[in-house]
């Protein structure tokens, strides 16, 4: 399983770095909305601490549009919030096969984590830590 999971990564990866322009995906995910998975998981009684795994599949067209996308899980919050995560990603580099575009499909895995407060306020700490390491390297 863990040999799967790093193989769908580094194909993941892949399309990610053949897409020549990184900063449209670091800029689709920099101001994520952070109370939905905390709504979702409070409406659920998840106290905290516990991930949840989706698998999720999709279609990159002869065009680059994400297409047919699926997704697995415990519970039909979490999917459907991986469902609007891939669907936030650009547009992709289709997949070329004997020079022609072709669709393919692909799957990834996605990871939640309910964080309890303690958790929340400490990765912000070290978030805030990091912002002000980075710009006193920029000065």
């Amino acid at each position: 399983m863990k040999k799967l999971i790093i193989i769908l990564t580094f194909l993941f990866s892949n399309i990610i770095i053949g897409q020549n322009d990184l900063s449209k995906i670091s800029e689709s995910f920099k101001n994520p909305s952070k109370n939905r998975l905390d709504s979702i998981a409070r409406n659920l009684n998840f106290k905290g601490g516990e991930t949840f795994k989706v698998m999720t599949i999709f279609t990159i067209d002869e065009n680059g549009n994400i297409v047919d996308i699926k997704a697995r899980s415990t519970h039909r919050a979490f999917e459907q919030e991986a469902i609007r995560v891939i669907k936030e990603l650009p547009k992709m580099n289709p997949a070329i096969l004997n020079g022609e575009k072709i669709r393919q499909k692909y799957s990834l895995p996605i990871v939640f984590k309910v964080e309890t407060k303690k958790e929340r306020k400490s990765r912000e700490r070290k978030e805030k830590r990091k912002k002000e390491k980075e710009l006193r390297k920029t000065k």
